[in-house]
């Protein structure tokens, strides 16, 4: 740990501000279990637009990239991020007091308070983020960010786990209430505002946003002429807006037609985390043993293998989903540890944090797109009275494509370099999808490469 009193108070702070912030991490992701019931079943909002709704982080997240470098003009990283976050928890304040008054049903115009609530929270969600990824890198030393990240993320998962199943047993005292959500949303906020007071006790002398470079266009024109990174995030993007497809309408699907209460299905939920953790620790492993693609392949292989299961379980065979949902969580972060890890090494040296921000933005188009789409058939579908045929083929369709998407990763060559760094609020929209689909320590995890001793893949010719 850092030997200067002051680092390594913010230290302390960083992680503790953390583990506070993960309940309103967690709630705060569109198409989270939580949110999907609230929106879904409790204020019955039409398939069109709950898609809009959690489409909006991913379209926040691609427009940040020209937004961010003008506001870098004006802000710190620690006036943006705080600035930002209070702005931020005085959006969901509000939202958890007015619930109770907020009128219900597709007709009675809620959807359209709820869109302009949504907006100006992913908007805010979205800047707050940049700025603490360029915040967090000035109090931070470089040498311990992995084992910093690392241990952080353990107990970011401890504290999620344990928010999940407080969601559980209040779920289980009344599902069909709707005070259980507005105290696991007062609660989220509580501990979020505790967390933003602690945050303002760290000091730092940075006064710039790193976005901000007169070489920023330059490089992005250099990331574009890579042909393997531009191969990654084609492959990307067509693997996002699959997942962005299907993955908002699961909770949805499991309420409609499965007939799973929000207390039961934050069980599968919990059993993703798990997992996901464990699986954590083991695919960086392998990432170190046999590279980053052929984990990523094996991951995203066996994890839409096993999401066939989707297209079959009915009422009578609900129980399939408890092994489902365990492996997914474990396969689901071999993916983005491999894809993580795989990114840095094809972003040419010197421009890591261009090439992540237009890595970021491609993919959260498509992230965007997919949910928009997605609910307007299924409301064509659901009027038709074909609903769950349209749920079954959409599940069968999602797999198959992503399936096929492997097959872009043929010209991928995977440069043998090593790559010992930690990004800070990388991969949001990755992370916010995993979140929204199950694997909820994703919605504030940091990414670090994982490598300790590195054993390289056996070199290939770099295209």
């Amino acid at each position: 740990m850092a030997r200067n009193p002051s680092s390594r108070r913010n230290l302390y702070i960083g992680t503790g501000e953390g583990i506070l912030a993960m309940p309103w991490a967690f709630i705060s992701v569109p198409g989270n279990f939580i949110l999907a019931a609230l929106l879904t079943q409790f204020y019955g909002l039409d398939k069109i637009s709950y898609g809009l709704i959690v489409s909006l982080p991913a379209w926040t997240n691609a427009v940040q990239i020209i937004v961010i470098p003008w506001l870098a003009r004006f802000l710190t990283p620690k006036d943006l991020t705080l600035g930002m976050s209070w702005f931020n928890i005085g959006l969901w304040t509000v939202l958890a007091a007015a619930l109770p008054y907020l009128p219900t049903g597709e007709a009675s115009g809620v959807a359209n308070l709820f869109l302009i609530f949504f907006l100006l929270a992913s908007v805010s969600q979205s800047f707050l983020g940049v700025g603490w990824t360029s915040w967090v890198k000035d109090w931070v030393p470089t040498r311990l960010r992995g084992q910093y990240f690392g241990q952080r993320n353990r107990w970011l998962s401890v504290s999620t786990v344990l928010f999940l199943l407080l969601a559980l047993a209040l779920f289980e005292l009344n599902e069909h209430a709707l005070w259980p959500y507005q105290v696991l949303l007062g609660m989220g906020v509580a501990m979020r505002c505790g967390g933003l007071v602690w945050q303002h006790a760290i000091h730092t002398p940075a006064d710039h946003l790193d976005v901000l470079d007169r070489s920023w266009v330059s490089h992005l024109r250099e990331n574009l002429a890579s042909r393997n990174l531009v191969i990654f995030i084609v492959f990307s993007a067509w693997t996002s807006f699959w997942l962005g497809f299907v993955g908002p309408f699961i909770p949805v699907f499991s309420f409609e037609e499965l007939g799973f209460e929000p207390g039961s299905f934050s069980v599968l939920v919990i059993l993703a985390t798990v997992s996901g953790i464990f699986g954590w620790w083991f695919w960086g492993t392998q990432v170190d043993r046999h590279g980053c693609v052929p984990v990523l392949i094996a991951g995203l292989f066996f994890w839409e293998i096993s999401s066939y299961v989707w297209v079959f379980v009915s009422r009578e065979t609900v129980w399939m989903l408890y092994p489902l949902w365990v492996v997914g969580g474990f396969f689901s972060t071999a993916y983005i540890a491999a894809s993580f890890n795989l990114l840095l090494k094809l972003v040419p040296p010197g421009t890591k944090l261009a090439g992540i921000s237009l890595h970021l933005a491609v993919t959260s188009i498509a992230a965007a797109a997919a949910p928009m789409l997605a609910g307007l058939l299924l409301a064509h579908f659901i009027e038709a009275g074909t609903g769950l045929l349209a749920y079954r083929v959409g599940f069968a369709v999602k797999s198959t494509a992503v399936l096929a998407g492997l097959l872009l990763l043929r010209g991928l060559r995977e440069p043998q370099r090593s790559v010992r760094t930690s990004l800070p609020g990388a991969f949001r929209t990755m992370r916010q999808l995993l979140a929204a689909q199950g694997t909820s320590f994703f919605a504030s995890m940091n990414l670090q490469n994982l490598r300790n001793n590195p054993r390289q893949p056996k070199p290939r010719d770099d295209a």
